[in-house]
C-alpha cells in the first residue's frame, strides 16, 4: 500500500509538472484516482484564456439608439396617460360636485311653496295642445 501511496505521489507531482515518464504514464492505467486527476487537468488545459470566453461582443450603435428612443417614447406615452386619466378624474369629481350642489339647491322647496303647486293648476292642462 505504501508503494502505491508513493508511485501516486510522484505521478501527480509529474502530472503538475507536466513532465511525465513512461513510469508515471503507466501508472495512470492502473490508479483510478489519478487518472481522473489526469483527465481534470488535461480539460482545465484544454479550456481557452477566460479573456477569450468573456469577450464582450461588439455592440451595435443603431440598436442601442433604437432601444433609447422606444424607452423615451414609452416614458412620453405613459405619462400622456396618466395626465388623461387625471385629468378625466377630475372632470368626473367636479362634474359630480356640481350636480350634488344643483340638486341640494334645487331640491329643497317650503312647504308652502309645495301645497300652492297641488293647488294651483299649471297652465298646460287648461290650454289646449
Amino acid at each position: 500500500m505504501k508503494a502505491q501511496m508513493q508511485a501516486c505521489t510522484r505521478a501527480r507531482a509529474a502530472l503538475s509538472d507536466g513532465s511525465m515518464s513512461p513510469t508515471e504514464e503507466s501508472h495512470l492505467f492502473v490508479c483510478g484516482p489519478c487518472r481522473r486527476e489526469a483527465r481534470l487537468a488535461a480539460a482545465w488545459k484544454a479550456l481557452p484564456p477566460l479573456e477569450e470566453v468573456e469577450a464582450a461582443p461588439p455592440v451595435d450603435e443603431s440598436f442601442v439608439r433604437g432601444v433609447l428612443a422606444r424607452v423615451r417614447e414609452d416614458r412620453r406615452r405613459r405619462a400622456r396617460n396618466r395626465v388623461g386619466l387625471a385629468a378625466a378624474a377630475a372632470l368626473l369629481f367636479f362634474f359630480a360636485a356640481g350636480a350634488s350642489q344643483q340638486a341640494a339647491s334645487t331640491g329643497i322647496v317650503g312647504a308652502e311653496e309645495s301645497y300652492a303647486q297641488m293647488l294651483t293648476p299649471s297652465l298646460d292642462s287648461i290650454l289646449p295642445d
